[in-house]
């Protein structure tokens, strides 16, 4: 994925996990905070744009 948003689903490339975009990046970042479904974790875990894709619908 190139750009994503505040609330996006978004699915890791090869780790299959899924999550939302915490907060929507600048238009230069290469990164993305990221919230994970699985993860009782309260704050998002980095992960490269390059990493992420949409989820199966």
């Amino acid at each position: 994925m190139n750009s994503v948003i505040q609330g996006d689903p978004v699915r890791h490339r090869t780790d299959r996990w899924t999550g939302i975009v915490a907060e929507t990046p600048s238009a230069l970042a290469n990164h993305a905070w990221v919230n994970l479904d699985s993860s009782s974790d309260p704050y998002p875990q980095m992960v490269l744009l390059t990493d992420l894709e949409e989820p199966a619908e």
